[in-house]
């Protein structure tokens, strides 16, 4: 069974995005018959068109990016070579929403990353639910082609009990300290969300980005991070090295070694973030990222490692959850693996993301 789990991961990066793309607008089609798991108010049809506009048009969107509008939304669609002559790779755009005009701003910053083989564009939904919400909003394009566990239970670092946590170091900080990517700091998770913040504050100035910067850094307090499969790893290693205000995971943490059956260590660090600042949601029969085989494995990992406290709690008893951090969907039952995997970043679970991301 290990070789097999192994197989799908190695070639998951290439099929994970076409999933993606495709299971908006099944949902859509079938009027979210399995996947809907909320009913929608009228204050997110416009988001449900938007997305599936979305999804029909990532492919022309990340080819040639435009500013315009979603709905009652700014949106702007940013390539990281604009922002940084240094990045010259990995250059699908950014996704960046301002609050939506008229509501409350947040005065805090959410940054998002894709899973393994995705861009922004394909997780606009629960962009623009921030936006609605008052949050800046950003959606980040970063290194992001090679799953951490193809890489980490293959070769020569299969015996390396540290290539997790260096790997995820590399692609977060930029950090010279993992031998098996190459992601200098200009094109590290934080460089490439520098230099996005200071081309925001020059062009765009009366939008309010400077609040998030000090003294030409990232003011972390004021910034939560989310992400999705391999991003939600990347932003729950971040709350473990920054004092971000808040952690949203979807789809995982899997870091996993075949080669000794363990969880790496660096998912049991002390963490900068605040206490209680860790939530999350996943599908209970998510077989991709549950990647030991144990359908335990994450939600372990969130109660054990992270912190995460409550029972685990199905998103079907409705908001507060039972004020629970450790929630599970049975949305999307019946689907393949891929989409089970996906089915926390489709439209209809807006409520869900308010508790866990945009609260």
């Amino acid at each position: 069974m290990k070789s097999i789990r192994f197989y799908f991961s190695a070639h998951f990066s290439f099929f994970y995005s076409v999933f993606l793309k495709f299971v908006f607008i099944l949902c859509l089609v079938q009027n979210f018959q399995g996947c809907k798991k909320e009913n929608e108010t009228n204050d997110d049809l416009v988001t449900m068109l938007g997305l599936n506009l979305y999804a029909r048009s990532c492919a022309g969107q990340n080819t040639f990016p435009s500013n315009g509008t979603v709905g009652n939304l700014s949106r702007y669609q940013i390539l990281p070579s604009l922002t940084s002559s240094n990045i010259i790779s990995e250059n699908e755009p950014h996704q960046v929403y301002p609050p939506q005009s008229g509501v409350t701003k947040k005065n805090i910053l959410s940054v998002f990353y894709p899973g393994t083989g995705s861009t922004p564009c394909e997780i606009g939904a629960i962009l623009q639910q921030g936006a609605t919400r008052g949050y800046h909003v950003i959606g980040l394009s970063y290194p992001n082609d090679d799953a951490v566990n193809s890489i980490c239970n293959q070769g020569a670092a299969r015996s390396d009990a540290s290539c997790f946590e260096n790997l995820r170091n590399e692609v977060v900080t930029g950090s010279q300290v993992s031998p098996y990517v190459s992601v200098d700091s200009n094109n590290s998770i934080e460089g490439r969300l520098l230099s996005l913040l200071l081309y925001l504050v020059k062009t765009y100035p009366n939008d309010g980005w400077d609040t998030y910067l000090n003294n030409g850094a990232v003011s972390w307090p004021n910034v939560y991070v989310g992400g999705h499969s391999q991003g939600s790893g990347h932003a729950a290693y971040q709350g473990k090295i920054r004092n971000v205000g808040r952690v949203s995971i979807y789809s995982g943490v899997s870091d996993y070694s075949l080669q000794t059956s363990s969880i790496p260590s660096w998912l049991g660090n002390s963490q900068q973030a605040p206490v209680g600042s860790y939530y999350g949601l996943i599908h209970e029969n998510d077989t991709v990222a549950n990647f030991s085989g144990n359908s335990n494995q994450v939600t372990d990992v969130w109660s054990n490692q992270f912190s995460m406290l409550g029972t685990l709690t199905n998103t079907n008893v409705g908001a507060p959850y039972g004020n629970s951090k450790r929630l599970v969907t049975t949305a999307c039952d019946g689907m393949n693996a891929a989409i089970l995997h996906s089915c926390p970043m489709t439209n209809g679970f807006q409520t869900i993301w308010n508790y866990i991301s945009y609260p």
